[in-house]
């Protein structure tokens, strides 16, 4: 009994708890209805989300603050619906290694402050010939990789991988110097200007559908997706097909609509044939004189008089 109650308390939420690790927890209906989640103090039973965050197990006002987890948990279920090939997690090395090349002034002065302190154990390894001078960056574990040593990955993954170019539904938000942003489940990715070929309408907020190139976190914690307008394995050809296939008539009777590709490439400039002048925009409208009488006759009725 005394095992079993070492056992259970040492992996209970209240023995595992980290201020510095943010984490979600949930609990059965049941024990939610009495606020029961785990931890030192109950929660209250008026909490409409099945996921909390704690900051803090207790405080000076006897206190369990809280918030919902419910946006971090819908996070993690469009990233996995949406990008289930985000990149698989790295082993973690037994000891940490320091990246001097990516280190800010600050963590580069309180980094010299922590190695000042090994000074005495290395000069007394170097003495018993345990170690050499040319091993002191080894002994330190530093190295000057301009990119994270440990690479940064997605927070789920997929049990299988269906590969990139898999199609999403997506809505274009806005253009920038890079190309487009696009809104996927939440999550703002990149259409670059080479991979938006034959796109028109860019204000236009419909749902298209795009095909991830990529999906990854980058070394702040931000979503990086890329994505293209186009499926993987589409020519040139077939995509000024398609475009042209798509475009508006009035487009297809312009100039460039009608052009054909022996004609795009002719070197002698095409004579276009005469536009047809539109009637409806020459005559004048029937009810002109009219019009104009009503609009004198309101202009006199406003002037003041004498």
């Amino acid at each position: 009994m005394d095992k079993s109650f070492a056992s259970l308390l040492r992996n209970s939420r209240l023995a595992s708890f980290d201020r510095t690790l943010p984490r979600v927890y949930t609990t059965p209906k049941t024990h939610k209805k009495v606020g029961d989640w785990g931890l030192k103090r109950t929660l209250p039973t008026v909490i409409r989300t099945r996921y909390a965050t704690v900051s803090d197990l207790d405080t000076a006002e006897h206190q369990t603050p809280w918030q919902s987890g419910e946006g971090q948990v819908l996070f993690v279920k469009r990233w996995k619906e949406n990008f289930p090939n985000s990149k698989k997690p790295v082993p973690r090395p037994e000891t940490e290694e320091h990246n001097v090349a990516l280190m800010t002034p600050a963590e580069f002065k309180r980094f010299l402050n922590d190695i000042a302190k090994k000074a005495p154990e290395f000069k007394s390894k170097l003495e018993k010939k345990e170690l050499v001078p040319e091993q002191l960056f080894e002994y330190l574990n530093i190295h000057f990789n301009d990119k994270p040593a440990t690479p940064v990955v997605g927070p789920t993954y997929s049990e299988y991988n269906q590969g990139w170019g898999y199609p999403v539904p997506g809505r274009i938000l806005n253009a920038d110097k890079h190309g487009h942003a696009v809104g996927i489940g939440g999550v703002v990715a990149l259409l670059s200007k080479h991979s938006a070929i034959g796109l028109r309408n860019t204000g236009d907020r419909r749902v298209r559908t795009f095909y991830v190139k990529d999906a990854e976190i980058d070394e702040e914690g931000r979503p990086v997706v890329t994505v293209d307008l186009h499926a993987p394995g589409s020519t040139v050809s077939s995509i000024m097909e398609d475009d042209f296939t798509n475009a508006s008539s009035a487009y297809a009777q312009s100039k460039f609509g009608s052009m054909s590709a022996d004609e795009m490439f002719r070197l002698k400039p095409r004579r276009d044939a005469p536009i047809k002048e539109d009637n409806e925009n020459i005559e004048p409208n029937p009810r002109h004189q009219l019009l104009m009488a009503r609009i004198n006759g309101l202009l006199n009725s406003t002037e003041p008089k004498e």
